[in-house]
């Protein structure tokens, strides 16, 4: 795929053995942080910053020739409490937490700056519910503590809501580091609601950005690109959504990132834990072919696509075989399937 896009695999540092190097030399040229850039990770208490286990990673990448994404900045879950809740549990005041997240990704994104070429700036903010919205901010989850603290404090009359907060958070990141490419990034985004909450996001706040004093490059989004997780499963993937979800990302004049692929055998609601017989990693590698041909198609609007886990072993979603290396990180159907999805579909 290097004629169409980066591909990408995560990473942790326990991982960084020889024989994990040469999978990755030889099949990746970009890495991600399974775990070990999420703001728990970095800063438990304010003040205090650990960036160990990250510079790791940086130093493992910068060695072995791979570029480095960064995930995530903003997010609802895996973050300390410090950033937008006080000690008595209660959301802090708008102000305070602004003031918290540009100390936050000041240091985090100022200490990474030049090291990596992208961030996830925000994470999963919306909600999970049925319905084409017609103000995405009506599409947020407003329980978490970010749109919270937000929304203590905002002043009505003046527009402002808990959903400035990612609009902050966009800018805080581009004037730290503007040499990085700005994510928004969210799974079930071959939802026809969600995908249009994320894109219709995308258009109001770049064309925010194109008027905001402090941009001094006009003619460059805010939002550069719409990370699609892409976490399926066999029983319920479609790849006409996931094609829809990218013409709609297209349209909303973003770059398309698939950012952390896998494809379990089975459904939310039967989820399978038995090792895959051959025609159920035949069926598996026939979506992940399907899925490649439409990667292939759109390929001049997609960034990269990264798998999220190198073998099913050491998968979040172990249990459902969802990779293209089994457990004893031998090459699956699926593996095939990847590197000529037309020649697979031809023959299966």
């Amino acid at each position: 795929y290097k004629d169409y896009f980066m591909i990408g695999n995560i990473i942790s540092p326990y991982q960084m053995d020889l024989e994990t190097t040469a999978m990755y030399k030889h099949h990746y040229n970009l890495v991600t942080a399974e775990n070990d850039m999420k703001p728990q990770y970095f800063s438990p208490a304010k003040g205090i910053y650990l960036f160990e286990n990250a510079d790791w990673i940086i130093d493992w990448a910068e060695a072995n020739d791979l570029k480095v994404h960064g995930h995530v900045l903003v997010w609802h879950s895996q973050s300390a409490r410090w950033l937008n809740t006080g000690l008595d549990g209660k959301p802090l005041t708008r102000a305070e937490a602004k003031s918290n997240m540009e100390e936050y990704i000041t240091n985090v994104a100022g200490h990474f700056r030049g090291k990596v070429i992208s961030w996830d700036v925000v994470n999963e903010a919306f909600t999970d519910r049925a319905g084409i919205p017609t103000d995405w901010k009506e599409a947020l989850r407003q329980d978490v503590p970010w749109y919270l603290a937000y929304e203590n404090g905002a002043d009505k009359s003046k527009g402002e809501s808990g959903a400035d907060y990612i609009y902050d958070a966009f800018v805080f990141a581009r004037l730290t580091d503007p040499g990085a490419t700005l994510f928004y990034n969210d799974y079930n985004e071959t939802d026809s609601w969600k995908r249009e909450a994320m894109a219709m996001m995308a258009e109001e706040l770049n064309a925010k950005w194109k008027t905001d004093e402090r941009n001094t490059e006009p003619d460059r989004l805010l939002i550069e690109a719409l990370g699609m997780q892409a976490h399926y499963w066999t029983a319920s993937l479609r790849v006409q959504d996931v094609e829809a979800a990218i013409k709609r990302f297209i349209e909303a004049g973003v770059k398309v990132g698939i950012t952390e692929l896998d494809i379990p055998y089975g459904s939310w609601t039967n989820q399978h834990s038995d090792p895959l017989t051959a025609e159920e990693e035949r069926n598996q590698a026939r979506l992940y072919a399907e899925l490649f041909k439409i990667y292939k198609k759109y390929a001049s609007h997609i960034d990269r696509v990264t798998f999220w886990g190198k073998a099913d072993s050491q998968s979040w979603r172990a249990k459902g075989s969802p990779l293209l290396f089994n457990r004893a990180f031998g090459a699956k159907q699926s593996f095939y399937a990847v590197i000529d999805p037309e020649g697979f579909l031809s023959g299966n």
